[in-house]
């Protein structure tokens, strides 16, 4: 029994701080690129292949009995003989270590800011605009901190401190029986540069009406969103020779359950009032506000993916049925020892995917009010030529403050140093305290948890350039975007006194996110006798990127002029 509890604990202590890495790392297809759309789940989390027979088939389930919740004592194990494993394997310094070095989600740039739902042209023959542009954005990898978009920079997986100590607990079991053969360094490596993709697809609806002197324009998106876990091909083809695949079809399923959030439904409206302040021949300039205002809201969800819970509290784990399996081995308690061992970590990895991959369709239920200018001068002001008549250069330059409004934002608990100081970890005579102890620092390093929360999101500035040729049928405009958000403030955070104590609040705050792009269209007009029609095909890509995700857009846009 000894023998086998070792076991347990070391394969548990293993799976409790990497189990959640791996599951929510294998996600391409979760994990994707989407050309490939495997996603790989190594054969060592498929509990349908785990034996009680014998003493060398328990090696996932083993070790992880003891470290994620002890508090339901087997009758053939004390306390007493639990912690001097623990205090065997070195268990008490592993949990010292933190898992989660970040919780905050990740950044997004709306699409009411994109530049490619920019209007393509400087100027329209009618009073009155209506269109709809058919878009495709895709963010190929999305900022987990400021600088960095690999999940190593989210999760322990490149901590050399983490990995040295698990490797010494898996070598301290290793004295006491042979054959836990674990290179925790290679496993994690091949997850560590794994990121988030995000997709939208859909329609963003546009009018324009001009008066005399002023302009009122709005646009809203009804689209549909999909995120997931991403690796490469080649770093899905490592993890598939180090850690084996499974049946397609269980592949599918639990990637659909677990590595994929999608949704559909209306995004939030963008209004603009500008009036014309100058026009001269050589500069034109209109100065206005804009309003961003919360009308997103899903139609459905769950097509390709799942929408995950956003829990509060930490879970509780029964281990009776865990240790029946070691005392009374059936294919019953087989069972439900699994099905119990299974949930306890998927319910770690789904607060990961509540809080990287199930984002809202708008900006969180913030309105935002901003003010901006719009400048128009012809190039001919400069250049003498005809060409140089058909272009206009335009500019805009705005700035938006967000107002406040609660959200769901996910905490980790802090290490507490001052208690593992106060215990005494060699002290038998405290083995049940210390027990259920480090079960509370297991639980405590594996599961976030989401409290309402007030946040200030802060002020968005943008700037906007380019040029724009205007012909008899056809047209083009190239220019350049740049985008910067300071970061936001947690102003309060629903909880209680105890509970504010416990988290860490400084890991749940977003970086400063700026972008700069280019952007470009082409567009070809054909005239009616009533009206003008415009068909343009719009494109924009990343130049440079800090806090926010490497992405590009591509849009079709129809619209009509009178």
């Amino acid at each position: 029994m000894i023998i086998d509890c070792v076991k347990l604990l070391c394969f548990g202590l293993l799976l409790s701080l990497f189990c959640l890495t791996i599951l929510s790392d294998q996600n391409d297809g979760l994990l994707s690129i989407h050309g490939s759309d495997e996603l790989i789940v190594p054969r060592s989390f498929d509990f349908d292949t785990v034996s009680f027979d014998t003493e060398d088939d328990y090696q996932f389930m083993n070790e992880y009995l003891d470290t994620t919740g002890i508090e339901h004592i087997s009758r053939a194990i004390s306390p007493k003989e639990i912690m001097v494993i623990l205090n065997h394997l070195g268990v008490p310094t592993v949990l010292e270590e933190p898992l989660f070095l970040h919780t905050n989600i990740l950044n997004k740039r709306s699409l009411l800011d994109q530049p490619i739902f920019e209007p393509d042209r400087v100027e329209f023959p009618g009073s009155f605009v209506i269109g709809v542009a058919a878009f495709a954005h895709k963010t190929e990898r999305s900022n987990f901190t400021r600088s960095s978009d690999n999940l190593n920079s989210y999760i322990a997986l490149s901590e050399a401190s983490l990995i040295l100590k698990i490797e010494n607990a898996i070598e301290q079991a290793n004295i006491i029986v042979s054959g836990l053969m674990i290179d925790v360094a290679k496993i994690f490596s091949l997850f560590e540069n794994m990121t988030v993709q995000e997709r939208q697809v859909g329609f963003m609806l546009h009018s324009m009406k001009r008066w005399s002197y002023t302009t009122l324009r709005c646009m809203i998106p009804i689209y549909y969103l999909e995120s997931n876990f991403s690796l490469t091909k080649k770093e899905q083809d490592a993890v598939a020779k180090e850690l084996g695949a499974v049946d397609p079809k269980e592949e599918k399923k639990f990637r659909k359950d677990h590595f994929i959030s999608d949704k559909i439904g209306f995004g939030d409206m963008r209004l603009e009032l500008d009036h014309t302040l100058l026009k001269r021949p050589s500069f034109t300039l209109r100065c206005g506000g804009l309003a961003t205002i919360p009308t997103a809201f899903i139609w459905g969800g769950g097509f390709l993916g799942s929408l995950f819970p956003q829990p509060s509290t930490l879970p509780t784990f029964a281990l009776e049925s865990l240790f029946a399996v070691l005392e009374n081995p059936s294919i019953d308690v087989e069972e439900e020892a699994k099905n119990v061992a299974t949930k306890f970590f998927l319910d770690a990895l789904d607060r990961v995917d509540a809080d990287l991959i199930d984002v809202p369709l708008g900006n969180n239920g913030h309105l935002g009010l901003g003010v901006y200018i719009r400048g128009k001068t012809p190039l001919s002001a400069y250049m003498k030529t005809s060409f140089a008549q058909k272009i206009r250069l335009a500019n805009r330059v705005s700035l938006e403050l967000f107002f406040p409004a609660t959200e769901k934002r996910f905490y980790i608990n802090k290490i507490n140093e001052a208690a593992f100081s106060n215990h005494n970890f060699e002290d038998l005579d405290f083995a049940a305290e210390n027990v259920q102890f480090l079960k509370e620092q297991a639980i405590s390093r594996l599961f976030l948890r989401a409290f309402n929360t007030r946040v200030i999101p802060g002020v968005i500035f943008r700037w906007s350039s380019g040029a724009y040729y205007k012909g008899e049928r056809f047209g083009w405009n190239l220019g350049t975007d740049f985008w910067l958000q300071n970061k936001a403030r947690l102003s309060s955070i629903n909880a209680s006194a105890k509970t504010l104590q416990e988290i860490d609040i400084p890991k749940a705050k977003q970086p400063v996110a700026q972008q700069s792009k280019i952007f470009g269209g082409l567009v070809f007009k054909h005239k009616t006798y009533r009206s003008n029609w415009f068909f343009s095909i719009n494109a924009d890509a990343v130049l440079n990127t800090k806090g926010l995700g490497q992405d590009f857009s591509l849009s079709l846009n129809f619209e009509s002029s009178f």
